[in-house]
């Protein structure tokens, strides 16, 4: 394996402002463009928060005709919560308790084949059960549609989901190229720092601490916008990065 609910309409979400082609964003496009060449397949993207995982889904969904992405909430991952969002989206009315087999069907032919259908925060997707452990049906719900109507699916959340799918062999073997980021790779911090045109060691260091300890490329992104509003210069100084960082108060998780 490489180391590597609320709705979104795809058609009104612009694709992300500025975005920075790092690392993690071609690996994970490589799982994604490999999926929706073979329809039916399931993949995973699974990380630590802010490395780019949903900004990199939004910008392959604005970017192809035939991918679409709901992003799930927690408490809404049951069945009928998934059932109900996406017969919404389709405009194939409320699902029907009794009839969930039926309105599958329905679902799977609104859709149609040759698509990619992403799934964003599908850790949500497992639901405690009470009387013990976790319930996966919602996944398996999923699979069964994709396999049928040969759309292909890309679950995407974090780390949990990791743990989630290999949990489920039904699952686990039928991933095509899986994603986990266990931590933020410095190159992606560097890619980011470099796009504004900063090469001073010192702000790359302090920086990539500053992301593998917490919040990630948004972080590193914030930094550097508040560090540019103040510095003397075009240039951003290792000085306007360290006060960047006591303001918003990350000087605790940088190299500084």
């Amino acid at each position: 394996m490489a180391e590597h609910l609320q709705l979104i309409n795809p058609g009104s979400v612009p694709p992300p402002a500025g975005m920075v082609m790092t690392e993690t964003a071609s690996n994970i496009l490589r799982s994604l463009r490999l999926v929706a060449d073979e329809p039916g397949t399931l993949t995973m993207v699974a990380g630590v928060p802010g490395v780019g995982k949903s900004e990199t889904l939004r910008r392959y969904t604005h970017e192809s005709k035939n991918a679409q992405m709901f992003t799930m909430v927690a408490g809404e991952g049951r069945i009928w919560d998934l059932a109900n969002v996406m017969m919404e989206r389709l405009e194939l009315g409320a699902p029907n308790s009794r009839r969930l087999r039926e309105d599958r069907y329905r679902i799977m032919d609104a859709i149609g084949a040759e698509q990619v259908v992403i799934f964003d925060e599908a850790q949500y997707l497992a639901n405690y059960n009470p009387r013990g452990g976790f319930n996966f049906d919602a996944y398996e719900w999923v699979r069964a549609m994709a396999e049928e109507a040969c759309f292909s699916v890309v679950f995407c959340g974090d780390l949990s989901l990791a743990d989630t799918i290999s949990s489920v062999p039904q699952l686990r073997r039928r991933m095509v190229r899986p994603v986990v980021i266990r931590s933020v790779p410095k190159p992606d911090v560097l890619a980011v720092v470099r796009s504004r045109g900063i090469t001073d060691p010192a702000i790359c260091d302090a920086l990539s601490v500053m992301a593998r300890r917490y919040g990630g490329l948004a972080d590193v992104q914030r930094t550097l916008a508040q560090a540019a509003k103040h510095a003397s210069s075009d240039k951003i100084a290792a000085s306007d990065v360290k006060a960047a960082m006591l303001y918003l108060g990350l000087s605790g998780q940088g190299g500084f």
